[in-house]
């Protein structure tokens, strides 16, 4: 029921951004700065990497909030938005991605993580992730670390679910395979 009232909260601030309350947008940023802030610092593994890039995707959402239909959540488009500006900003600063495992990561459905134990391995899975091209790197990090469902990581990665999960099993088959779990 809180969920519910969360978004049913969370679409009547959108509304009313895109109608040009302010208010209702710095209520916005409040509610998804954290949780932005921690996925663009999954992806980066720098926090002034990170932050620089959250900003940049507020603003970005700020001056396209009339543009926002409504047809994907709030967070949807926003993440959508900031993993674009993380793509551009890795490209315009010539900057190397980097992934900060969440302790989570290995209660994926896949059980792809559970190879994983210590710090060797972790870190064996560490640099293996640092080598994934960098959309098997946003569909890993979308489904793991954020727990979205593929047609959530589709929208933000502005891709078919196919290819979503296409990225998603490309990189857990890569990861496997780097951590001794897959002998193909």
């Amino acid at each position: 029921m809180e969920i519910k009232r969360e978004k049913d909260r969370e679409r009547s601030l959108a509304q009313k951004a895109r109608n040009g309350d302010s208010e209702a947008f710095e209520d916005l940023v409040r509610i998804h700065q954290r949780a932005l802030y921690a996925f663009l610092y999954r992806l980066s593994g720098n926090m002034h990497d990170a932050q620089e890039v959250s900003q940049q995707s507020f603003i970005k959402a700020y001056l396209a909030m009339a543009s926002f239909r409504g047809e994907a959540s709030f967070k949807t488009w926003l993440y959508r938005i900031a993993v674009n500006t993380f793509r551009n900003y890795v490209r315009d600063e010539g900057r190397r991605r980097h992934l900060a495992l969440d302790e989570n990561i290995h209660s994926t459905d896949e059980g792809a993580f559970s190879l994983v134990a210590g710090n060797q391995e972790r870190s064996m899975l560490e640099k293996a992730i640092d080598t994934l091209p960098a959309r098997q790197r946003e569909a890993l990090v979308l489904r793991v670390n954020e727990g979205y469902r593929f047609t959530e990581v589709a929208r933000v990665m502005n891709c078919s679910v196919g290819a979503a999960k296409a990225s998603y099993h490309q990189a857990v088959r890569k990861l496997k395979a780097a951590v001794g779990g897959d002998r193909r």
